[in-house]
């Protein structure tokens, strides 16, 4: 092993162990919640929910955390934390088919009354759990739990409201950016499934559905879906004062129903990031600390530890991984030969447009199937196939220009074992390592979908998807396996690498440019995520399994499954950490 080879995997383990160590230093003040469950009824349809419970030693208040679309009660640790040192017994709750909780979850959720009345047994519970009385229960919401909490202080206040729920005396709620939206936005109609301008009772709804209740009410200048503009028109329906669409604002009246109301303004936090949020903790750690009259020392940088952990995480795998694959022999099989380096890349260029075709067709394919909803990571599982059956059809023909050859049948091993010069299938050592792997991956898989952070359609539908996606995404990786090792071979400049690269990546560019025109920044920087992943990570295990199996096929296989096993997790424009 080279002196470079070394550095690198010590420097991958010295980063995995600082992650380690940053994550638990993080949620320490955390570890110590307890999962419990409890039924909710909607409909006459009972369904578990799973939530994680802080108590507070002599704590005079709770509060009730209710999380976004698409995101569970993992992430809400920080400000369970925020809370509890402010003296309150804290519960974070997962909405039916969201999280660890049962059932599935749809995009018209934001629409439904069933999360009103979800959150209204929660508080029921929570109340039973803590011996806190109602008005000393106080909810925080974010995205569309604030437009939930919303709804249900609507349906308090209205007897004819839809959602069947017995009216609590809550003192109190906190809403950072509720997704309420009285100006268009294409993310939040999307996931809403209202025009909340025109329809009720959203329309319609104004400082006496408050009655009762005191709002803190924060949004960020920079929210790609919840826009200032939107947070200022809620804070005016609620009863405070017109303020100018644009600018940073703290701002309280008492409005006529005797409500005080509450708003904040801050700049630079986009919507999914806003739980990670120095800046959004600050906001509600002051709210807090009015509600209950207790002054608590929070450190709010404490979250940024967060984004260390991963990012340390994510370096240390990456460079143990380009170390484990370092100085590795391209595996002796025939290979087309590459013999003109632009009219390759240009042809590979060009191949997507039938493979965006191809994909068209699989993705019609997928939606009419019975996996669930929604698997928002369909389009770049189509892409990737559709664009890997076309350049294997041209291969297989001998067609593709700039080389010369054929590629080998996809389903034939080669028992060559690049590492160790030896037959892979041969080795009772080799089959050990094959079988460790394989069991490895299994579990990271089954950890990942089980402990999802985004996991919104049932666990069975989850597990026959990343399977289902895992083997279409895997001739996709397989040809640029062979690809890559037809470039090295041929001895390609770093610039021709690069090209390569990027072409790779139309998917991804694609995505990208779609977030870009529906205003999605947070989505956009969850396909970055999702480049640096595969990258960093998914590629580069594929390689490792390829090298100490013998098989091209199996590592390709791995690259996609655990692709897909990640990418899962970032739906609904969700970025994954």
């Amino acid at each position: 092993m080279v002196k470079q080879q070394k550095l690198k995997i010590t420097a991958g383990l010295l980063f995995m162990l600082a992650a380690f160590i940053v994550l638990f230093i993080a949620n320490i003040p955390t570890l110590n919640g307890k999962t419990l469950s409890f039924a909710s009824t909607y409909k006459e349809k009972s369904v578990t929910l799973k939530a994680t419970y802080w108590e507070a030693e002599d704590a005079e208040y709770a509060v009730l955390i209710c999380p976004g679309y698409s995101c569970d009660r993992q992430k809400w640790r920080p400000f369970a934390d925020l809370f509890v040192k402010n003296g309150c017994t804290t519960m974070v709750f997962d909405y039916a088919g969201q999280g660890a909780s049962s059932s599935a979850i749809g995009f018209d959720n934001a629409k439904t009354d069933a999360i009103p009345a979800e959150i209204d047994d929660a508080i029921e519970f929570l109340h039973e759990t803590s011996g806190i009385d109602y008005d000393h229960i106080v909810l925080v919401g974010h995205s569309m739990g604030g437009r939930a909490i919303l709804r249900l202080l609507y349906d308090y206040n209205n007897e004819n409201a839809e959602t069947a729920v017995t009216k609590k005396d809550i003192p109190a709620v906190i809403l950072m950016s509720p997704e309420v939206n009285y100006c268009f936005n294409a993310q939040a109609s999307l996931f809403a499934g209202t025009a909340d301008d025109v329809d009720e009772p959203w329309a319609s709804f104004s400082e006496t559905d408050i009655a009762g209740t005191d709002v803190y009410l924060y949004g960020s200048a920079a929210d790609d879906i919840v826009s200032d503009e939107n947070i200022l028109a809620i804070y005016s329906r609620l009863g405070g004062r017109n303020l100018p669409e644009s600018g940073l604002y703290e701002d309280t009246q008492i409005n006529g129903s005797g409500s005080t109301i509450t708003v904040g303004i801050t700049a630079g936090i986009l919507h999914s990031y806003q739980m990670y949020s120095p800046e959004f903790a600050a906001y509600v750690n002051g709210a807090i600390t009015n509600i209950t009259g207790k002054a608590a020392s929070f450190a709010p940088s404490r979250m940024l530890l967060i984004y260390f952990g991963w990012a340390f995480a994510l370096l240390g795998v990456g460079l143990l991984l380009a170390g484990l694959n370092e100085e590795r022999e391209t595996e002796k099989e025939a290979l087309p030969t590459l013999i003109n380096t632009r009219r390759f890349l240009v042809c590979k260029l060009l191949m997507w447009l039938p493979g965006l075709g191809a994909a068209f067709i699989i993705c019609c394919i997928c939606v009419i199937l019975p996996f669930g909803s929604p698997v928002m990571n369909i389009p770049y599982m189509c892409c990737i196939a559709g664009y890997g059956l076309v350049m294997l059809l041209a291969y297989r023909k001998g067609r593709f220009k700039g080389t010369e050859g054929k590629l080998p049948p996809i389903l034939k091993r080669k028992g060559e074992s690049c590492s160790a010069g030896t037959k892979a299938g041969g080795s009772a050592k080799s089959l050990l390592a094959t079988t460790l792997i394989a069991t490895g991956i299994c579990l990271f898989v089954w950890y990942v979908l089980r402990a999802s952070m985004y996991r919104l359609i049932p666990l069975n539908f989850r597990l026959f998807w990343v399977l289902f996606a895992g083997v279409l995404m895997t001739i996709g990786y397989y040809i640029s396996g062979c690809e890559r090792d037809m470039l090295s071979i041929a001895g390609a400049s770093r610039r021709v690498r690069l090209l390569y690269d990027l072409i790779q990546y139309v998917a991804l560019f694609l995505l990208v440019l779609f977030y870009l025109v529906i205003g999605s920044y947070s989505g956009l920087i969850g396909q970055v995520q999702n480049m640096i992943l595969l990258y960093v990570f998914c590629i580069p295990l594929g390689d490792f399994i390829r090298k100490r199996t013998g098989s091209r096929l199996a590592g390709a296989f791995v690259s996609g499954l655990v692709f897909q096993t990640l990418m899962i997790t970032s739906s609904a424009l969700i970025a994954i950490f």
